[in-house]
């Protein structure tokens, strides 16, 4: 009987728990959120993961929108666990990774009660522990967080590695992208934040929803705001029934994403060489 990568995943956890081995390094996690609801934020996380796939590497999708959860269904197989299980400790994160699209692995989302969003800090930090530990065996980790602005979310953003937020054109989505990163950003204006416009007609209107978002963040934040890239709408495949749209290989909005995920890639790989350089620095005798 054949195995999926999941399946030897969880196998190895579980022999490396028995053993008490070290759990080694750690894999970045990418946060996707934004400001309000309908600005695509699902739909990017899961074709970001789908494009870190093909470019080969080894990532993870995990639909952790509480609120909105269960909606981005994309295992090929009959769910066998969700977020909400994990966080409840009826399952570890190992135990409910199934196989997506492009030879992804998904932890599917569901919908979460306002208890279990405002679940124990242990269990958040713990869910966030089990992420991270899916290294060497998964190089990224893609989080789609949605558009709350919870202790839940708060929680992911300062523990990744960078944090992605997604707006439209549209005015009052604007506004709420940086009202979400003001909320979250909870006063630590080192956390790596990146603006993605989706559903955007070229690249100058992209450019200017992020100038003037960079401007309030820096201007009343001090943070540095950086633009993560734009996605033209998708014309092509799917339909309005489907709440996630997969992107077909060759459209536009597919290979925009191949660019940002590359550049994301890159981002990530500096940023695990400075971390490691720092390391050793500090290590060093006085």
């Amino acid at each position: 009987m054949m195995h999926d990568q999941a399946d030897e995943l969880r196998q190895l956890v579980r022999e490396r728990s028995n053993s008490g081995a070290p759990s080694g390094p750690t894999v970045p996690l990418v946060v996707v959120s934004g400001g309000k609801g309908g600005v695509g934020t699902t739909t990017i996380a899961a074709n970001l993961a789908v494009a870190l796939a093909r470019q080969g590497r080894r990532a993870v999708f995990v639909d952790a929108d509480l609120d909105h959860g269960g909606n981005a269904n994309l295992c090929q197989h009959p769910q066998i666990g969700s977020v909400v299980d994990v966080l409840n400790g009826k399952h570890t994160v190992y135990e409910v990774l199934q196989r997506g699209p492009s030879s992804i692995q998904v932890l599917s989302g569901a919908w979460a009660s306002g208890e279990l969003t405002d679940c124990s800090a242990a269990a958040q930090r713990r869910f966030i522990a089990e992420l991270k530990a899916l290294a060497p065996h998964a190089e990224v980790v893609v989080v789609d967080a949605g558009s709350s602005r919870n202790h839940f979310v708060r929680r992911l953003w300062h523990a990744a590695s960078a944090v992605l937020v997604v707006t439209t054109t549209d005015s009052v989505s604007i506004m709420d992208c940086y009202a979400a990163i003001k909320v979250l950003l909870a006063g630590d204006a080192s956390l790596p934040i990146q603006t993605l416009v989706n559903f955007a007609a070229n690249a100058q209107l992209a450019g200017d929803v992020q100038s003037r978002i960079a401007t309030a963040c820096r201007r009343f934040l001090g943070l540095r705001a950086a633009g993560g890239g734009h996605v033209p709408r998708c014309e092509t495949g799917g339909s309005a029934a489907e709440p996630v749209l997969i992107y077909p290989a060759r459209s536009e909005s597919a290979r925009a994403l191949d660019r940002i995920a590359d550049t994301f890639w890159a981002q990530l790989q500096f940023a695990a060489v400075r971390n490691q350089a720092t390391r050793q620095q500090a290590a060093l005798p006085a």
